[in-house]
């Protein structure tokens, strides 16, 4: 049985998650956590760099929050500064397009991550009651938050034409009913987000900024779709009248925002 045909009998979330790892070039490893989230993060960090460098439309505030994110990212995980770490980046074989859809989603995934390490280390810091501690972890969560979302808009920065010739061409090729719907890390990470619920109220202004922050990682997305497939379904919608920035806006935002906590904001 080909990959391809494996790839399409199986359906269950298992199956979703390979097929997003093998797509995105996400290798997992069930020892030794720690050491090799420091190597994909040496990886991106380097692959990050170079991409930014090669030309980008994002402004240059966006690259500083980016970058202030990252940084964070490579505190929390104590990434050396001088290491034997393998940093060598993927090798650019395909199009630019496609090389930086892939990057720069690779990149997202490494900050979900590290959110997730840092949810953990929040709940032991709550456990203990210690405020200050619990206010920094919070500051540090919306500052990867703010990160995740200039690395989702980065990763869609090129033409039309190329989304339209490579990227989703691409993804169909791999599988027709690609989606990361069902991203087991992203499923895990909106759950966790239930322990926000329990930080207190001394606490409004990091949580205010957490909550603004959820709302721009989802309008950078659905702008995302938006721009590349307008008002029409994503490849893996079984429903052609579903539009993927509507339901991106709605559905899975006030989803995310009822889990954490947090109250429906209107924008003035």
């Amino acid at each position: 049985m080909s990959d391809a045909v494996a790839r399409r009998e199986d359906n269950t979330l298992d199956g979703s998650q390979r097929t997003t790892d093998n797509y995105f070039n996400v290798a997992r490893a069930d020892d030794l956590p720690v050491p090799q989230f420091r190597v994909a993060l040496g990886q991106t960090l380097n692959a990050c760099y170079l991409d930014v460098a090669s030309g980008v439309s994002i402004s240059d505030r966006d690259v500083e929050v980016l970058a202030l994110g990252l940084h964070r990212l490579a505190d929390w995980s104590q990434f050396p500064t001088s290491t034997d770490i393998d940093v060598t980046t993927w090798e650019m074989t395909a199009p630019a397009a496609i090389y930086r859809w892939k990057q720069q989603h690779h990149l997202f995934f490494v900050i979900v991550h590290g959110i997730l390490y840092l949810l953990h280390v929040l709940e032991e810091a709550m456990g203990r009651c210690h405020a200050p501690v619990v206010k920094a972890f919070l500051q540090d969560f919306a500052e990867l938050m703010e990160a995740s979302e200039v690395a989702f808009r980065l990763a869609s920065d090129f033409s039309q034409e190329a989304y339209d010739s490579e990227v989703r061409p691409d993804m169909h090729a791999f599988d027709p009913h690609f989606s990361g719907l069902f991203y087991a890390d992203h499923k895990e990470l909106i759950t966790r987000l239930r322990l926000l619920r329990g930080v207190g109220d001394d606490f409004e202004q990091e949580l205010n900024r957490i909550d603004d922050a959820i709302t721009e990682s989802y309008d950078v997305h659905a702008l995302v779709c938006l721009r590349f497939v307008g008002e029409t379904s994503s490849l893996a919608s079984k429903d052609d009248t579903r539009v993927a920035a509507e339901s991106i806006r709605n559905r899975y935002v006030n989803r995310t925002k009822t889990i954490a906590g947090f109250g429906k904001k209107t924008k003035p």
